[in-house]
């Protein structure tokens, strides 16, 4: 069962497309900080997707709780090996390595980076736009169309990620 960090879940949220964690994995993780940051704070703040994510918790989005010593045992290792992760990747990856779950879901590259010195697999949002058209979940207009969403959101990419994105589209299209 893969771990979510917050991009993820408020992107998809945003676009109206967290049920493809749903269709895509049955169920994910998200640890305490994720939490705070996506449902709590955005909640402060008014957002919409705080209360879509809030309203799956349970369901198939499933607070768990990494062990707090290894948590700083992660975070020193990160440091160590020059990388800045927040409080969220680190739980993340923490709770990936408690429960030996190799998928974490998230757009930070250093995290996923980090993450492969454990053998966990980072997948971001992208993929699961891309990975979800070439399933089945939804047809190619509806795929660009969510990935331009979430530009318009704040979902950051430069412009590189967007041509690849697009030339991926199509050549999923192709098979």
């Amino acid at each position: 069962m893969p771990i979510a960090d917050a991009s993820p879940l408020i992107y998809l949220a945003k676009t109206e497309r967290l049920y493809l964690l749903k269709e895509f994995y049955g169920l994910v993780k998200i640890t305490p900080s994720v939490y705070r940051e996506v449902v709590v704070k955005g909640e402060e703040k008014g957002f919409e997707d705080a209360i879509r994510v809030k309203k799956e918790i349970g369901e198939y989005i499933v607070l768990c709780y990494p062990r707090e010593d290894r948590i700083e045992k992660i975070r020193r290792h990160s440091v160590n090996l020059g990388f800045k992760l927040g409080s969220g990747e680190l739980e993340c990856i923490t709770l990936c390595i408690d429960a030996d779950d190799k998928i974490f879901l998230s757009d930070d590259e250093d995290a996923k980076e980090f993450a492969k010195n454990y053998g966990i697999d980072g997948r971001g949002t992208i993929y699961l736009l891309l990975k979800s058209y070439e399933k089945g979940f939804f047809n190619k207009n509806e795929c660009a169309k969510t990935f331009e969403k979430m530009i318009d959101k704040g979902f950051w990419v430069n412009p590189g990620v967007i041509k690849v994105f697009y030339k991926t589209l199509e050549k999923i299209g192709e098979f």
